[in-house]
């Protein structure tokens, strides 16, 4: 057999063997399991203090840097400009609070 000759459609063709279990079968769940909200594992250092503490019932509070109308002005410059960015950072952070219902306050000017 010569490197050159072409291999035929019977070269490429699949076996199927419906015996053999295919490693990229899943299996379907039926029932849905929920996810844990709290993360209840502790993370100790080698002094055997707590590294990191989820307290149950914690309320996130922002305070904005401007109102609503300044931020989105400030987005909508160039994309080399770092004020750009900021504004674009705080308008994330506000879609942010609103899907999670953290409470936001907004800066005053007096």
């Amino acid at each position: 057999m010569f490197p050159e000759k072409e291999k035929q459609e019977s070269d490429y063709s699949v076996v199927e063997r419906p015996d053999e279990a295919s490693p990229l079968t899943i299996e379907r769940k039926e029932v849905v399991t929920p996810k844990p909200v709290n993360f209840n594992a502790q993370v100790k250092s080698d002094d055997g203090k707590n590294l990191i503490s989820t307290p149950q019932s914690s309320t996130i509070t922002i305070s904005l840097p401007a109102d609503d109308a300044q931020l989105q002005s400030a987005s909508k410059g160039k994309s080399d400009d770092s004020v750009t960015w900021w504004g674009l950072y705080w308008l994330r952070m506000i879609k942010k609070a609103i899907h999670f219902g953290w409470k936001m306050v907004s800066a005053r000017k007096e």
